[in-house]
């Protein structure tokens, strides 16, 4: 296997998994294993929005470690936005130069905390230059030293994020509150456990949110997490002829083991469940704890 030791120690590190073993002695299992652990967490929380909402930001990555790239372009495409990298200081300021970027992620250490603060002294200066007084300047490393820190906000960076097990989730939250409004969010997905995504609908009524689900409701399933919760709260309207959105989501997680719950549907959604005949095929709740129960209740029976 073409992989040194201290990538092996990284990814193992990032995926949470405790377990150590030596180069010699990890499998092609155990590796495929903590990728899928490291895609759950960069999918961990997502939203859905108007596909012309973010796909025109315009975002350099300047980060000079290929793992930390791959992250965060995973993220971004998530959001709809496929990002410009630059893996040093020279070709991070030459983009600057160049294009006027919505967004600009900055790793501290490129490959020291020296290139980082021109990094973002550069990022500033053409800020102010260009008027873009709406660009995003955020610095990301693994560093907890409070100077350094101060000293990036000093220089007018606008959001710190220390690669703890949660960053990409921060970034994610981060880059989407914004460059959207409320408005045009169309669902938020959260992980609950290691097989349970919980999506909060705030919208349901366009065939390409309808796409953005099924797309993101693959992913979830890709990595581990089969079960599915609707919260219907806010969703007090609901078009009969989208009722086939619910089957195929329900045959989507049949297929792969796991079932799909609702969550205070309203009178509207039960009257479509009615309509398609899949009122007694797709269980509702009042309640998250109470989805949560009937789906752990339902595994436990499966397995005995």
């Amino acid at each position: 296997m073409n992989i040194s030791e201290e990538q092996v120690n990284k990814i193992f590190e990032l995926a949470s998994m405790d377990e150590k073993k030596s180069k010699e002695d990890v499998t092609l299992s155990d590796i495929s294993e903590a990728l899928i652990r490291i895609e759950r967490k960069i999918y961990s929380f997502s939203s859905g929005v108007k596909v012309d909402s973010l796909e025109n930001k315009k975002i350099l990555i300047a980060d000079d470690l290929e793992l930390s790239i791959y992250q965060l372009s995973t993220v971004l495409k998530r959001i709809g936005v496929t990002p410009s990298v630059s893996r040093n200081k020279e070709e991070a300021l030459s983009e600057l130069q160049k294009v006027h970027f919505d967004c600009i992620i900055i790793d501290l250490f490129i490959p020291d905390s020296s290139d980082g603060f021109d990094l973002i002294q550069a990022a500033v200066k053409k800020r102010s230059e260009a008027g873009h007084t709406d660009t995003k300047i955020v610095v990301i490393s693994g560093t907890d030293d409070n100077s350094l820190v101060d000293h990036c906000y000093e220089l007018g960076a606008d959001f710190y994020i220390q690669k703890d097990k949660n960053w990409h989730s921060k970034l994610l939250k981060y880059i989407s509150t914004s460059f959207q409004s409320d408005k045009n969010i169309a669902f938020t997905r959260y992980v609950i456990n290691n097989d349970i995504a919980s999506y909060i609908i705030k919208r349901f009524n366009e065939p390409k949110i309808f796409d953005s689900l099924i797309n993101n409701i693959n992913s979830s399933i890709y990595t581990g997490l089969k079960n599915v919760l609707f919260d219907l709260k806010e969703i007090t309207s609901f078009d009969t002829d989208n009722a086939y959105v619910f089957a195929d989501i329900y045959k989507i997680c049949a297929e792969n083991n796991g079932k799909f719950v609702l969550v205070n549907p309203s009178i509207n959604v039960k009257e479509a469940l009615s309509f398609a005949y899949l009122e007694d095929v797709i269980p509702y709740c009042t309640s998250i704890e109470e989805a949560v129960a009937l789906i752990t209740e339902s595994s436990n029976s499966q397995l005995d």
